[in-house]
Order: structure tokens, then sequence, then C-alpha cells
């Protein structure tokens, strides 16, 4: 559906310029909910903005249904945008809100009427069609800005941080109620976003942008659980970086014995080795695992989980998650020397110049 193709931005002339985004390519298909996702600066506003047709491109191309729209004003591109500040008109009622851009499009009156009806019922607000929208909650006037993007049709509907204003409870909710209304709609979302857990928890794909480029492109458990390198390692999820030196016979970790890793084939050197905390095993020796010993230095209870930390005999540290149950086991103190499993498995292989280059 969307096809963007070496598409570049650059600010500014000469010395004083920089480049915002680096030859991206990438498609996004219809009806997918896609996530832009990376640290602040990382260019995924710019793409976003790009697409909406608030910047210009300095190249490439934007080809939606097969027409490349990088010329076309934003007025006229089947595209809408929610903002993170919403931008809706103080002193209108919620409808009044919802039928502004139906109007401003010059859609008949029955029309209007009807759109707004069905919007409203669509981000469950009818009861509240006549209060201003200056009287409503952060969550409310999330949705009033969601139905008023939706009322024209757009082809897509792209979304710039549009949670980060709510509180904790209200933003979880507001997730659930983002997945609903894509899937009811059937169109096509972009979210931007930094936060890894709502990315992970609404989309169909997660693009990783940083330095105005596309670190990997995947659905969420791919990257969870196969990352292309260390950045997107570290920053989708809590992730443990290990050295160790990879031979024809196997890959040495922690001093140990060399152990046969399929993750590994290819490898020859210094390679990261890649381990997530939950993954591992504390407190005694599993099958088909390395097997290592480490000091517990730090304790911190949260909840559903105790996360650990400890310390190597090689000097690396090591962070394990433990979920906390009534079969959890023994429980640890800090000073104690432990048993460690690391599920060959679960180990994640990148060649050392990889990890450094991230």
């Amino acid at each position: 559906m969307l096809d963007i193709t070496k598409l570049s931005k650059t600010f500014g002339q000469g010395a004083n310029s920089y480049t915002a985004l680096h030859a991206v390519d990438v498609t996004i298909a219809e009806g997918e909910f896609f996530t832009l996702l990376g640290p602040s600066g990382c260019g995924k506003t710019t793409l976003l903005r790009l697409i909406a047709g608030f910047e210009q491109p300095s190249g490439g191309r934007i080809v939606l249904d097969g027409r490349d729209i990088a010329a076309i004003p934003p007025s006229q591109r089947p595209v809408n945008t929610v903002f993170q500040s919403y931008a809706l008109f103080p002193h209108l009622s919620v409808a009044q809100n919802v039928a502004f851009g139906l109007e401003a499009l010059g859609r008949p009156a029955s029309e209007v009427r009807s759109r707004v009806d069905e919007m409203l019922a669509l981000v469950q607000l009818s009861h509240l069609r006549d209060r201003r929208s200056s009287a409503l909650s952060g969550g409310q006037q999330q949705r009033v800005a969601l139905a008023r993007a939706l009322a024209p049709r757009p082809r897509i509907l792209l979304l710039d941080e549009p949670l980060s204003a709510l509180d904790l409870k209200l933003r979880k909710d507001m997730q659930a109620e983002l997945k609903r209304l894509q899937r009811e709609t059937g169109l096509t979302f972009i979210f931007v976003t930094h936060d890894q857990d709502e990315a992970l928890t609404m989309s169909d794909r997660i693009a990783v942008m940083e330095g105005g480029r596309l670190q990997q492109v995947a659905a969420p458990r791919a990257l969870y659980d196969t990352p292309s390198n260390r950045f997107v390692a570290g920053f989708i999820g809590d992730t443990n970086f290990l050295k160790g030196l990879a031979l024809p016979e196997g890959v040495v970790l922690g001093g140990q014995a060399p152990v046969m890793l399929s993750a590994a084939a290819g490898f020859v050197g210094p390679v990261t080795v890649l381990i997530r905390p939950e993954q591992v095993i504390i407190g005694r020796a599993a099958p088909d695992s390395v097997v290592l010993t480490g000091r517990v230095e730090d304790l911190v209870f949260s909840g559903t989980d105790t996360h650990v930390r400890l310390s190597l005999p090689t000097g690396e540290t090591l962070s394990v998650r433990s979920q906390n149950s009534l079969h959890a086991g023994t429980a640890f103190t800090e000073g104690e020397v432990v048993t460690l499993s690391l599920p060959c498995e679960a180990l994640r292989i990148l060649p050392e110049e990889t990890a450094d280059a991230a």
C-alpha cells in the first residue's frame, strides 16, 4: 500500500546542514498497525511528517496506492494525523470537533451528521456529544481527536506519540482502545513512539530507528527474540551482553569449555553473546546450558518479579529476572555465590565488530 524508497531529509545548508533521514526504504501493507520506534532524534517523527506532507523530502519517493505523493500538499493526501497535543477546538463541542474536518471538505450536512454519530459510537463517546472538549479528561480528548481524524475515511492514520501525555493506567487502557479501533476500521495505522512496551503491545510490525536509519523491521516477537544488532537488542527489552570467543569447536563463554551453539554458525573470533534476564536460570545447573557461577550483588523486588544483579568471575555483570510465585524456589541473599544456567537455545550471537558499531 505504502512504498517508501530511498527517502532522505536534510535540514539547513552547507556546514550547518543536518541529515535527519538517510535513504530509508520500507513498505507498509494495507490494514497494518505499523510502528516507528526509537529514541529522541532518531528520525521517526521526521519520517511521519514526510508521509503527512508537513515536510518535503530531500530525495526519494513516497508511493501510496501506486502514486507518488511526495509533491502533493497535505490537504490533498488521503492521510490524517493525530498529534500528541490532540489540537482540539476548546470552544466547540465534541460533535462539532468531529464534524469540523468533514465540513471543511464540503460534505453534505446529512453525511456529516451520520458520520459524526458513527464516529462517536466507535470511540464510545456518544453520551458526551454536546460537551465542550475543554471539559473532557485527557483520555476522552484523545478519543475525540481519533474520531475527528477517522471521520473523513483516510487511507492512512498517522499517530505522533498520542499517548505520551496520559498517566500509566490510562495509557494502558488507550493502547487496547487504539488496537480495537484499528481492527474495527481496517485502516492502516502508522504509530510513532519511543516506548517499547507500546510498540510491542499494539504493533503488527515495528521499525526500530536510530541515527536517521532503519536498524531492523520485524514483528514484535522476532525483534525481541532475534535482534539484528546490539542497538536493537538493547532498545527492545532488557538484555545481557557477554563477551565470547567463537571457535570451530564451539563458543567459549565465561572461561568455560567451548559449547556448540547453532546461533554461532559461520562466526569465528570475538563475539558478543546476548541473553534476556528472564531466560537465565538461577540456583541450579540445567541441561543443554552454559553453566556459570555468580555472586549476588543486588536484589530488587518489583512485585511480580525479583531483579537480581550478579558479578561473574570474568568481571562482567549479569541481570536475572526471577518470577515471584508460591513455587519460585529458594530466595537469595546479597553476597551469596549461586549457580547460573544459560540455556543454549536462548543465547544469541553477534560478531564483535557489529556489536560495537551498532
